[in-house]
């Protein structure tokens, strides 16, 4: 099996609020981020709606920032315009295991 970043399932919290989950990371498509709202629904967030989001590789960290319009108008978001999340991999690699040290 062919190991890769896997967000699905990223807990966001807004960084003022880190102890409530405000939405799931589930997929990036075409037209914008699907976030699982907990206890309800999947939510399609459009991409005029972000802006923006970025994921880091060291600290595995993922960041979504969002229009202040599109904030105020769901309830959901409870006011926060910025969404964070940490990811952990299913499978730690090592270098040895790929080949590249010995």
């Amino acid at each position: 099996m062919r190991s890769r970043i896997d967000l699905d399932g990223v807990s966001l919290t807004d960084p003022a609020n880190p102890y409530m989950t405000l939405a799931v990371f589930r997929f990036r498509t075409k037209e914008g981020v699907v976030l699982l709202i907990p206890e309800s629904a999947e939510k399609l967030v459009p991409w005029s709606a972000i802006e923006r989001a970025s994921v880091d590789l060291v600290a595995g960290k993922v960041e979504i920032g969002l229009a202040p319009d599109y904030v105020a108008k769901e309830s959901w978001l409870r006011g926060a315009r910025h969404l964070t999340g940490e990811w952990l991999d299913r499978r730690v690699l090592t270098a040895v295991e790929l080949g590249l040290l010995k």
